[in-house]
């Protein structure tokens, strides 16, 4: 007889048991999947210390300053969260503010109070750069995560500046870089000298062979040198990273209360100038012909406010590199149909006029700083569709030996390389004198200019080097010669960074020094990369009090300071 069905699913005694297995399954695809995920797509890294400050920040305090309210992250001093060691609160406990350069004693505020906060979080693209290519490859001014070549297990993170078969080298706070292929044969091989002594003197090599090599080189390297100059051309930033590597040296919404020898501020010439200073603006109102000046008083060089300082070093200001790359930007609201105003800017010998009329006119002008009101036209336009009557942004910068000046947040107007371009010799050869204050004029015309901003651009450092060429690679009279793969880093913050430029034998590991002169000292071989950082995702999460065994943990997300890494 058959049995009768039913239609219901027969029960079996092997059902838990598969589906315990499925499960198990389950979860170890998904742990395979993810590390698949971490090992070849998107990891994620925590930044340390301050070496790309203010891009990047490590383990920080924050402040803000109790002179004029603008607030900024410094470098911790507490020896219990920092990665500094010996450090105590009363050998380091001065936070320059970047904006009005006040110092305010850091254990008043953050670190006394235990408010340290943890490094930027971030995220790191690595298929690209696994995958390579002209346009996923890396490429120059990208932020990337590479192994340091001091053990090949801890991960940097720096600024790509230098790239495979291109001589580099840093001038006056700029990066200057030819192909290899432009050089001549004796050049080339000259500098192919100077990386092979490198080499011999890290390996501890033959003295007789280092001393004939410092004796050829101490002969032919003045020649290549001279070669260079007329070859190496400016790497300009791109605009990407370039947004970022702007650093501000004053904005005047946020003026300081006291005002010392150290404190920015602006002043007109004279009483009669017709410009008066407010609180957070400038106005203007002069019916003459004459351009009449208001002048910043301000500190322009390499600074940087993460850098904590100890209290004695408060009287030694000439540890800082002057920077003439500056940038003024400001909302303009002309209230007269006539005159004109003009931002001016100094670079060493030349002064830099960059002028818009209440008619739409743009000029950029030069003169030098012997003969200042001596100004010959660079370049101008009109701007068609210029309305006076309405507020409208105006910029312009000195920036990477290129002038631009910027109406409503498009650039208008800007050099080419044959109207401004360095000398790279001259650069070499002489010290940068004190960076000139930029300055405002405006003549027959009323105007209100309001969001007054000063920035200065990224400065590499840049020690002076000279031949046996030992230290400084890269840097001014120490020119670079990469090689096939091989790259090389620069960090942000340029005063405090342990990058190329100074990396010594003792950071060549072992994993690099089996390679033998196929490495080269103050590089990062490109099997050593790791992937572009691309995205902040927690950085330093913010505090509340109203869960007590929390309020010293930062785990409350910090949306506003999430960003794009550029």
């Amino acid at each position: 007889m058959n049995e009768k069905t039913t239609g219901q699913p027969q029960q079996t005694s092997h059902a838990p048991q598969e589906s315990v297995r499925e499960t198990i399954d389950s979860i170890v695809i998904a742990f395979i999947l993810a590390f698949v995920f971490r090992a070849f797509i998107i990891e994620a890294f925590v930044i340390p210390t301050g070496s790309m400050a203010a891009t990047l920040n490590g383990a920080h305090g924050t402040m803000i300053c109790q002179n004029c309210g603008w607030e900024f992250a410094y470098g911790l001093n507490d020896p219990a969260s920092s990665p500094r060691s010996g450090v105590r609160f009363d050998e380091q406990s001065i936070a320059i503010c970047q904006n009005c350069r006040f110092a305010n004693d850091t254990r008043e505020t953050n670190d006394a109070k235990h408010n340290q906060k943890s490094g930027d979080r971030i995220l790191v693209f690595k298929w690209p750069f696994d995958l390579g290519g002209e346009l996923l490859g890396p490429q120059r001014w990208d932020v990337v995560v590479f192994k340091t070549p001091s053990d090949g297990v801890t991960n940097f993170i720096k600024r790509l500046a230098g790239l495979p078969n291109e001589v580099l080298q840093i001038v006056d706070g700029d990066l200057y870089t030819v192909p290899t292929g432009e050089l001549s044969k004796k050049t080339f091989a000259t500098l192919d000298k100077a990386r092979h002594l490198k080499y011999l003197q890290r390996a501890d090599g033959d003295r007789s062979e280092i001393a004939e090599l410092e004796r050829e080189l101490a002969t032919s390297f003045g020649d290549a040198l001279t070669e260079l100059d007329g070859k190496m051309r400016i790497a300009r930033k791109t605009d990407i990273a370039q947004h970022v590597l702007w650093r501000i040296a004053y904005d005047h919404d946020y003026p300081p209360q006291k005002v010392g020898d150290d404190q920015p501020h602006w002043s007109p010439t004279d009483d009669e100038s017709g410009w008066s200073v407010g609180t957070r603006s400038l106005t203007f109102s002069n019916d003459d012909d004459e351009h009449h000046r208001v002048n910043l008083s301000v500190q322009l060089d390499s600074f940087c406010s993460y850098n904590t300082l100890p209290r004695w070093a408060m009287r030694s200001r000439n540890r800082y590199f002057p920077v003439s790359d500056l940038r003024v930007r400001c909302v303009l609201a002309f209230e007269a149909t006539t005159g004109s105003v003009r931002i001016g800017l100094t670079k060493r010998d030349d002064v830099f006029v960059g002028e818009l009329g209440a008619d739409g006119t743009v000029r950029i002008l030069r003169a030098t700083v012997a003969a200042p009101n001596d100004l010959t036209e660079v370049c101008s336009k009109k701007i068609q569709d210029f309305d006076p009557h309405k507020s409208v942004e105006l910029s312009f910068q000195n920036l990477d030996y290129e002038l631009q000046l910027s109406v409503g947040g498009t650039p208008v107007l800007a050099t080419n390389n044959s109207q401004y371009a360095p000398d790279i010799r001259q650069l070499r050869r002489s010290l940068a004198p004190q960076a000139e204050p930029p300055f405002i004029s405006a003549t027959d015309t009323q105007l209100t200019l309001t969001h007054i901003v000063v920035d200065t651009d990224q400065y590499y450092v840049s020690n002076s080097a000279r031949p046996p060429l030992v230290t400084n690679w890269g840097t001014q009279n120490n020119p670079i010669l990469l090689r096939e793969g091989e790259f090389f880093m620069l960090g942000d913050n340029s005063a405090q960074s342990k990058d190329s430029r100074m990396w010594s034998r003792d950071d060549v590991g072992p994993h690099l020094t089996i390679r033998g002169e196929a490495y080269q000292q103050g590089t990062v071989p490109r099997d050593q990369l790791i992937g572009k950082a691309f995205f902040v995702y927690w950085p330093s999460g913010l505090r509340t009090s109203l869960i007590p065994f929390l309020r010293e943990r930062g785990w409350i997300p910090n949306i506003g300071q999430m960003r794009w890494i550029r």
